[in-house]
């Protein structure tokens, strides 16, 4: 999938939304050989870079090039701002050239680039995003006409010596229990681009045995931001208490670490309303399914957990009923359960 900007034309009215459209409608179009740049850089140099822009049709595309910042949010999403926005880009000391040329049907060209470094830049790593875009074509998708413009953006990084990779820990939530799985919130506090911040997580019982053990695929983390990193396993943990190691890897000369203590009540399940019988878990899958406890699932468990959200029963023994694996009973859950049901009828055979 592709997430673009597209105009949606419904009924004569242009609509301009951020959609994710399907491989199909982007096949075709222009392509770029590479992603991104490293550079290593000195103060006061001059650095070239090139890459490679290919027209992929069968007819002419217009294309043109501009510069941006960009950066991630805290859990891995692109952001992008005008150029010269944030205290790190390096937009200023990029140049590119052609900016705008038109490529003829499978037409292949090689885009050279600069990158100037002032002679008073600090170390550490800067960075910034050149734009390649094609023009806009209507393209017909799902009953309606979109205006698709192709754009990919090239990462350039621009790394001037000597740099220091630092790094701490500032969070460790654990969520779901069923199976478990946490966020750790890990914090680039040096001057080096991170490019693979790797979690690890242990969990161990009152004995020191490790009972469970996982780790996340490796994730960047540019300076000065802060990375939530989801590491899930296949625990599923019995009633005790347990302590959660968190352990990063960031290419430092040390590991960093937190530990949190977690603590797994029993559950202690009672009718959720008058008259009802105690909720069941039909499948032993952990989540009790059968809110209404009358060994039937179906949409009266559904409208019943919509109706005991804050129950006192709900809150007490939250993993019990928490369908969607969050850590938490909300709304979320009710639409989760609805899917379960959904997902349990189709697989029952139709009978004639």
């Amino acid at each position: 999938m592709w997430k673009l900007r597209v105009s949606v034309t419904i009924g004569g009215v242009r609509l301009f939304i951020l959609a994710l459209i399907s491989a199909s409608l982007t096949a075709l179009g222009f392509e770029v050989n590479l992603l991104e740049v490293d550079l290593s850089a000195r103060p006061g140099l001059t650095l070239p870079f090139s890459f490679i822009v290919h027209n992929e049709l069968a007819q002419p595309e217009q294309i043109i090039l501009y510069l941006g910042d960009w950066d991630r949010n805290e859990f891995g999403e692109n952001r992008f701002y005008e150029p010269g926005t944030l205290p790190h880009s390096s937009a200023t000391w990029i140049q590119v050239l052609p900016t705008s040329f038109v490529l003829g049907p499978g037409e292949v060209r090689e885009i050279q680039g600069t990158v100037q470094v002032p002679a008073q830049a600090e170390p550490g790593t800067y960075w910034a995003i050149v734009f390649v875009q094609g023009e806009p074509r209507l393209v017909p998708y799902q009953g309606v006409v979109v205006t698709v413009t192709r754009r990919i953006g090239i990462k350039i990084y621009v790394t001037v010596e000597p740099t220091e990779a630092r790094g701490e820990l500032r969070g460790l939530e654990v969520r779901g229990l069923n199976p478990l799985w946490v966020w750790v919130k890990f914090a680039n506090t040096g001057t080096k681009n991170l490019r693979e911040v790797q979690a690890l997580l242990r969990v161990i019982d009152v004995q020191g045995k490790t009972v469970a053990e996982a780790r996340a695929p490796s994730v960047p983390c540019l300076p000065g931001s802060e990375r939530w990193i989801r590491v899930d396993t296949d625990f599923r943990p019995e009633p005790g208490v347990y302590q959660v190691l968190a352990t990063v890897d960031y290419g430092g000369e040390a590991l960093v670490a937190m530990p949190v203590r977690l603590v797994v009540r029993p559950l202690s399940l009672f009718p959720l309303a008058e008259g009802l019988g105690l909720p069941q878990d039909l499948d032993g899958d952990g989540f009790y399914e059968d809110l209404n406890g009358d060994g039937v699932f179906d949409e009266a468990d559904i409208e019943l957990l919509g109706q005991v959200l804050a129950h006192p029963v709900v809150r007490a023994n939250f993993r019990a009923f928490d369908f969607n694996n969050d850590g938490v009973v909300d709304e979320r859950d009710v639409a989760a359960l609805r899917e379960l049901l959904a997902a349990k009828r189709a697989k029952v055979p139709k009978t004639e």
